[in-house]
């Protein structure tokens, strides 16, 4: 069974072939690597994707990217275009630091990513980090990229705790697009999230709902500070479990494990 993790955050530079070795041992083909977060400096910003490019460069068949951006610090529309079209990115990795995605002065932003039909991967839920930024993080907010259609976005960790929240907003967005699914913007990132004691409840949630077709996994690693993978191998142990419980066949395991993140970040 392929499997593409979509969600392994990019801490420092790391060692490609230590990466690929886990990889191999956690029978992962790919892994969507996030660049390194930026909360003030555009220059420190490019040194991050420069960082994640070139280790993207070096194993391209089984290393994706997301470039982690922060639409308000200034020069960020050119630079976000520029990781889009000209460096091995993929799509962009954004989380509200005390903002919200509604905000008249993001109004740019937005339009350039539609105009580039950007695919974006959203923080959704709770933060145990960022001073008080949870509350930025609702899924609901991203309700306002029903005016940029050409927009593609997911909403990580099922939105949790606000895991009806976000599928409220699939709903929506599925609504937005005249109940046409080829339309629908919107995907949910399974990534932990919840926690043990309502993740499968949660799941089952979001699969009844949306369907396989939305939803895709990841395992909110970290490299290199875990550069043998254990928490993604924990996590595809978890979610295996979860999918027979659930009764979910081999053909819908592969497509939440590799087929929706190939269909959304389009490698």
């Amino acid at each position: 069974m392929k499997i593409t993790d979509c969600h392994v955050h990019m801490k420092g530079p790391i060692n490609v072939d230590e990466l690929l070795r886990s990889m191999d041992k956690n029978g992962v083909e790919k892994s969507i690597l996030l660049s390194t977060c930026e909360r003030e400096s555009i220059d420190a910003t490019r040194e991050n994707l420069t960082n994640t490019a070139t280790a993207i460069n070096a194993a391209p068949d089984r290393l994706m990217g997301l470039a982690w951006v922060d639409p308000t610090i200034p020069g960020m529309i050119n630079l976000a275009e520029e990781a889009i079209t000209e460096m091995p990115f993929a799509g962009l990795k954004i989380m509200p630091d005390h903002w919200y995605v509604h905000e008249d002065k993001l109004e740019p932003f937005w339009e350039k990513m539609n105009e580039l039909k950007a695919r974006i991967l959203f923080h959704t839920g709770i933060l145990y980090t960022f001073e008080d930024g949870s509350k930025f993080n609702k899924p609901i907010y991203l309700e306002k990229l029903l005016h940029y259609p050409d927009i593609n976005f997911a909403m990580a960790h099922i939105g949790w705790p606000w895991c009806d929240e976000c599928l409220a907003v699939m709903g929506r967005m599925l609504d937005a697009a005249g109940w046409d699914r080829n339309k629908w913007q919107s995907y949910i990132d399974i990534t932990p999230g919840p926690p043990p004691y309502i993740r499968k409840q949660a799941v089952k949630n979001a699969i009844e709902f949306c369907g396989v077709n939305r939803i895709m996994f990841g395992s909110d690693s970290f490299v290199p500070t875990d550069m043998t993978l254990e928490n993604q191998k924990n996590a595809l142990a978890d979610y295996r479990r979860i999918f027979d419980e659930l009764e979910v066949s081999p053909k819908d395991q592969e497509r939440i494990f590799s087929g929706t993140a190939k269909e959304l970040f389009g490698k």
